[in-house]
């Protein structure tokens, strides 16, 4: 995944906001906060970060459309696709001059 190849996009943003609420697997609500959306390679990632967080760690999740056309998150099950998603948000975030 390279940083010329990704297009800042704000569809996310546009339909639900950049404060999005999602639950975990215990159906606790945790709230966060839309850093980022790239659209790489034809996939659509979010960047997400909780306000509560201290280590200022990052959620990495996938758009995707349901059939009729609205936008989901999924999680990225593959740790390969997880890691190259984040050090891209890295590289386009922290880049230095």
């Amino acid at each position: 995944m390279k940083s010329g190849k990704a297009k800042e996009v704000h569809l996310l943003k546009e339909q639900l906001g950049s404060e999005i609420t999602l639950y975990d697997e215990n159906d606790q609500e945790h709230v966060f906060q839309l850093l980022l959306e790239l659209i790489v390679d034809n996939t659509h990632y979010a960047f997400f970060q909780s306000p509560d967080d201290e280590k200022g760690d990052i959620e990495v999740l996938k758009v995707v459309k349901d059939e009729n056309g609205k936008l989901e998150l999924e999680y990225i099950e593959d740790d390969d696709e997880w890691e190259e998603a984040a050090e891209l948000f890295d590289e386009l975030t922290f880049h230095e001059d």
